[in-house]
């Protein structure tokens, strides 16, 4: 017996799956606008549920891009560039990003920072101390951490 389509969803039942969605994770207004677009809605009730998820606190731009920072440095070991760059493809307001970053609490950044390099440095093949520094910078610099810190930091420890 062949499988019958499934029934479109009302705009309710979407506003109640996207709640759940948001509810899950922390969401920015970029991610909750690309998943209502895999809905058939039309789009007066897509800007409508975004309106709804807004107005109600399932969405909120500044609270995400901290928990963004916050996860990404902790969790990912990702440096202030590559988060703001992210940030930014996330569609996140500059001045969001900006108060965001602040918030991060220096001391504990650098220390990231230091942990990386430190783990790091026992899988890092080189010639010469020189060699050495040199890709361990341009590896905590992948990883989007400022070039000066990481130039500080390196300069300032030894590496065994």
């Amino acid at each position: 017996m062949p499988k019958q389509a499934a029934q479109p969803l009302t705009p309710d039942q979407v506003l109640d799956k996207m709640a759940k969605y948001c509810a899950y994770q922390e969401r920015c207004v970029k991610d909750v606008r690309d998943k209502l677009k895999t809905f058939d809605l039309p789009q007066k009730e897509k800007d409508k549920i975004i309106d709804y998820l807004v107005d109600n606190r399932f969405v909120n731009d500044e609270r995400f891009a901290r928990s963004y920072v916050r996860g990404k440095i902790n969790q990912s070991g990702w440096g202030i560039n590559k988060i703001r760059f992210h940030l930014i493809q996330k569609g996140i307001a500059k001045d969001i990003i900006d108060e965001a970053l602040t918030q991060t609490d220096e001391d504990l950044y650098r220390q990231r920072l230091i942990d990386i390099l430190k783990t790091k440095s026992k899988t890092v093949k080189a010639e010469n101390d020189f060699e050495r520094k040199r890709k361990l910078a341009a590896y905590a610099m992948q990883k989007g951490f400022e070039g000066s810190l990481v130039w500080e930091v390196i300069n300032g420890i030894c590496f065994a």
